[in-house]
């Protein structure tokens, strides 16, 4: 079974659910919008939130009759950009198979035989995305707007809305995401996502009234 290994490079930005037309139809003009998917994704951690606390998201994401099972390594991030090495494998499973990814890419602290019994789902993040590969200068830029909820499934039951806009370095160098993100906040008022969707999920399930 093949590891898809990136470093992923992205601003995300938050954005009025108002503006969302004018700024589609923005984008549509900057290059072809692609197909939008229904993603829902199921973010994994043990009780004690030992991936959590190491700045590692792991999560099963399905979409279409695809599903894949994902680790996001700890990254950095300035303003609303962020990088952070990634990892996908094809997985049909309901709960990640840590085995399954390369060995050496765990801190030193974590013993994923043990970690892996003591996986369970956190939070769940469901939401429409709708896609646009741009050519910025020698650049090919995903542009993906969200919107959806996150939520726990929990005794209360808490969510939270999401609506954000990403901008994705498929290939190409950082220049021309910062300037295509330029264009974008003289064109609207976006706010920079200092929070992940996973981070944000974590900060939900932890105030959640559990059954």
């Amino acid at each position: 079974m093949a590891t898809n290994k990136s470093q992923e490079i992205e601003l995300k930005f938050m954005i009025n659910k108002d503006s969302i037309k004018d700024v589609e139809c923005y984008l549509n003009r900057l290059g072809k919008p692609t197909e939008s998917l229904q993603i829902a994704n199921i973010y994994f951690d043990t009780a004690n939130k030992d991936l959590h606390q190491h700045k590692i998201g792991l999560r099963i994401r399905r979409w279409n009759d695809q599903s894949e099972q994902t680790v996001k390594m700890a990254g950095s991030q300035v303003g609303a950009m962020s990088q952070r090495p990634e990892y996908n494998i094809d997985y049909t499973g309901s709960v990640p198979q840590l085995d399954l990814f390369p060995a050496d890419i765990w801190p030193q602290t974590i013993n994923t035989r043990k970690l892996q019994e003591q996986l369970e789902a956190q939070f769940q993040i469901d939401f429409q995305r709708q896609r646009w590969l741009l050519n910025v200068g020698v650049s090919t830029i995903e542009v993906a707007i969200d919107e959806g909820v996150i939520f726990v499934p929990t005794k209360d039951t808490r969510q939270e809305p999401i609506c954000e806009l990403e901008a994705e370095l498929i290939s190409g160098n950082i220049t021309d995401l910062l300037q295509l993100s330029e264009l974008l906040t003289q064109e609207f008022t976006l706010a920079p996502g200092l929070l992940s969707k996973a981070q944000r999920g974590f900060i939900l399930a932890a105030n959640a009234v559990v059954e």
